[in-house]
C-alpha cells in the first residue's frame, strides 16, 4: 500500500515541485564540487573564452527555442489543443483555473 492511502486527506507532491528540488540540490552541490576543485565561476565567466562560450551556447539555446516553437504551431498546436479540449472537462474547475 502506498504512503497516500494511508494518510487518507494527504495529496501527493505534484511532480514539477520535486523535479524544482532535485535541480536546485543539483545545482547546489555542482557549485560545491566546483569549489572544491579550486574552480572560480565567477573568474570563467567574466573572462572572453568565458564570455564568447557562454554566447555560443546562448545562441544554440535561441536556435534550439525557435526550433521548437516553429515545430509547436503547424504540427503540435492542433492535436495539443483538441486533447486538451477532450480531457479538461474530465479535469475539474480548480485544475483549470490553475493554469490560467
Amino acid at each position: 500500500m502506498n504512503d497516500n492511502s494511508q494518510s487518507g486527506s494527504a495529496l501527493p507532491k505534484p511532480r514539477a515541485q520535486t523535479g524544482l528540488v532535485k535541480l536546485i540540490i543539483l545545482i547546489v552541490v555542482a557549485i560545491i564540487i566546483l569549489s572544491y576543485l579550486g574552480i572560480n565561476i565567477q573568474k570563467i565567466a567574466e573572462s572572453d573564452a568565458g564570455r564568447a562560450n557562454f554566447g555560443y551556447v546562448w545562441q544554440i539555446i535561441l536556435k534550439i527555442w525557435d526550433w521548437l516553437a516553429g515545430l509547436y504551431q503547424p504540427y503540435l498546436a492542433g492535436p495539443i489543443n483538441q486533447v486538451w479540449k477532450t480531457i479538461a472537462p474530465f479535469l475539474g474547475n480548480k485544475v483549470i483555473s490553475s493554469f490560467n
